[in-house]
């Protein structure tokens, strides 16, 4: 097949997975021309079969952890023209975007100006992309271009109720989970004795990450327990974490690693990771750190009790109670014989998010698309409509 792909150009985790879902497409010999705004944060090794297609040069104007949803018009309409621009000289079989801000606008844009010979049109809804559209403006724009489309798509049962409830879709979103390499992901051998337990917390810092909650769980921890915290990641709240940190006087016991793009070989050298996010849609973190051997505690919302086995792979606690997630810390840091048992576990469980058979299922839906697509173009009068191929 040959297979567009549109993603944002940032750390996030729509940008990881569709990354790796266009060079996993590439490796298997489909041909896949990924469109963003600038070179992805995540590595793209261009190939025969891999293309990527970018507006311009990354100039350093944004963080790499910023999230653009509003584009200026001008490039907003460059974007559209490069993604045409390929489909009128490859013949694309099918537009998969990943976030629902602006791509769903451009593949609007390009079922709109290309009519019959459109590409089939797929969106994968990742998080905030649904949660953001409290804006009544948003959301008005969003309803529009994903009932344009042939398929929607998201990450977690939960998520598809929300994006259904919110958007008013045409069909209900076929969930599709997020995945990950377990060769690259991988428990550490031999297993390390430390002298004190290390949590750690990955993250954009983004308000939705709610990273002054994590301090506070941290100083009451340290309360009761000798545990350092490492802190990776960068974004628009950690300077306020820090400062919250520093007033409790905790900053010798933090370590601050910025911005990694493996972060699998620092998550194989902690013991918990410890998340405090008002949302979550699925949480890449989450599975990253269990398939390193990392259980998580986590507030139960959104997706996230489906990637945590309350009890088995970590602990999930009320987001109305968030002091339950310190109790949970202290007896799981203070039990090296529970501790073990939840790593095997975690490890274990995230070989159900197995990237081969996510990619499969992506593969499946493709070839069902583009058949329905097909059998459309032989309906004359027919409307079309979202729906979940």
């Amino acid at each position: 097949m040959r297979i567009g792909m549109m993603c944002h150009a940032s750390m996030g985790g729509s940008s990881r997975i569709a990354v790796e879902l266009a060079s996993t497409l590439a490796r298997r010999g489909h041909e896949v021309h990924l469109f963003a705004r600038t070179a992805p944060f995540f590595p793209c090794t261009v190939s025969r079969t891999l293309t990527l297609h970018t507006l311009r040069e990354d100039d350093g104007d944004h963080h790499p952890s910023d999230l653009l949803l509003d584009w200026p018009r001008d490039e907003l309409e460059s974007y559209v023209k490069m993604v045409l621009t390929v489909h009128e000289e490859e013949a694309l079989a099918l537009l998969h975007f990943h976030y629902g801000f602006p791509f769903a606008f451009v593949a609007a844009e390009v079922r709109r100006r290309q009519g019959g010979t459109s590409p089939v049109l797929i969106g994968t809804l990742h998080g905030t992309d649904v949660t953001c559209c409290g804006d009544a403006v948003k959301r008005a724009q969003i309803m529009r271009w994903l009932n344009s489309v042939d398929a929607v798509t998201t990450v977690s049962r939960s998520h598809a109720r929300l994006a259904s409830s919110q958007l008013l879709l045409a069909a209900a979103p076929r969930v599709i989970p997020n995945f990950i390499d377990l060769t690259e992901f991988q428990a550490p051998a031999p297993e390390v004795q430390r002298s004190r337990p290390r949590i750690v917390h990955i993250s954009n810092f983004r308000p939705v990450k709610n990273v002054l909650q994590l301090a506070q769980l941290y100083r009451e921890i340290r309360e009761h327990m000798d545990a350092e915290l490492w802190l990776i990641g960068d974004g628009p709240e950690l300077a306020s974490l820090r400062a919250a940190l520093h007033a409790h006087g905790l900053e010798r016991d933090i370590t601050y690693w910025g911005i990694q793009r493996n972060v699998a070989a620092i998550l194989q050298q902690t013991d918990l990771l410890l998340l405090t996010s008002a949302y979550e849609s699925f949480s890449m973190v989450a599975l990253e750190a269990m398939a390193c051997g990392v259980p998580v505690i986590a507030p139960r919302v959104g997706g996230l009790p489906e990637v945590i086995v309350d009890g088995e792979t970590g602990y999930l606690y009320s987001a109305t109670e968030p002091s339950t997630a310190v109790e949970l810390a202290i007896r799981l840091l203070a039990d090296t014989e529970l501790l073990l048992q939840l790593k095997k576990k975690a490890r274990a469980h995230a070989g159900t998010f197995v990237k081969e058979k996510t990619i499969s299922d992506y593969e499946s839906l493709y070839q069902h698309c583009i058949a329905r697509h097909r059998q459309k173009e032989h309906e004359p009068g027919s409307p079309r409509e979202a729906r979940v191929c």
